[in-house]
């Protein structure tokens, strides 16, 4: 039952703290002060009427303690902690409506490779080919060939840095294949985000190349990834 003793009291205190967001937390302090007075004057063999009466007058005068207390919670410094509280929370949802989530929106976003319908394709080969240019990682995962002709070469990028973002990778190199063709050129497309998942398609490859071969040589940096390809119309899925 609400004690009219304590609850003078404490209102009393409450009434010159003028910062409002701590008055509920020193209500809560000087009540549970008030309680363990309470428990003493009972263990003494006071009944619980007396015993809180003496509680509060043990507590001093309550004017007095809230003076002192609303200059402990300076209302200027407490107005100036809780906008900058809520300038940081605003600040996160900020970030990560900006920068989160088109960071790790690629991530877990559905994989490309399974946009081409299972009927346009000739034939699909799962691999797992990385190399690094400098800071970036490349890792091929996949090439798709159409029945129209156009050779999908899928890769993810990456950058090792911890301040890298993955966003651009200029090109991944020469495509050729084992007749002695050559493919300079080529569409695509890319996604940004910490891991980028990209996709360069070459259009009008011959079905009855056996090998793709992707090489890269710009000052003196390099690398060669070579895969089999699953030539012929054995190889046609239905």
């Amino acid at each position: 039952m609400p004690s009219p003793k304590k609850d003078e009291f404490l209102q009393g205190v409450i009434t010159h703290i003028k910062f409002p967001f701590d008055r509920e937390d020193i209500r809560a302090e000087l009540e549970s002060h008030i309680s363990e007075k309470m428990d003493y004057y009972i263990e003494q063999g006071h009944d619980i009427e007396n015993a809180e009466q003496l509680a509060v007058n043990d507590m001093g005068d309550a004017e007095e303690i809230g003076v002192e207390l609303n200059k402990q919670h300076n209302p200027f410094l407490g107005w100036i902690w809780k906008i900058t509280n809520v300038m940081v929370v605003l600040l996160v949802i900020w970030n990560v409506y900006t920068i989160g989530v088109p960071l790790l929106y690629p991530m877990f976003k559905g994989n490309p490779v399974n946009d081409i319908p299972k009927s346009d394709i000739v034939y699909r080969i799962d691999i797992d080919e990385k190399v690094k240019l400098d800071d970036t990682v490349i890792h091929f995962t996949n090439v798709i060939y159409e029945k129209d002709g156009d050779l999908n070469i899928f890769y993810e990028h990456y950058d090792t840095r911890l301040w890298g973002m993955g966003w651009s990778l200029g090109s991944i190199g020469e495509v050729t294949d084992n007749l002695g063709n050559k493919y300079f050129a080529g569409s695509g497309y890319g996604g940004g985000g910490i891991i980028s998942r990209s996709c360069r398609i070459i259009e009008n490859f011959p079905k009855e190349a056996e090998k793709l071969i992707i090489s890269y040589d710009s000052y003196n940096r390099k690398y060669t990834v070579e895969i089999p390809l699953q030539a012929g119309d054995d190889n046609e899925q239905n």
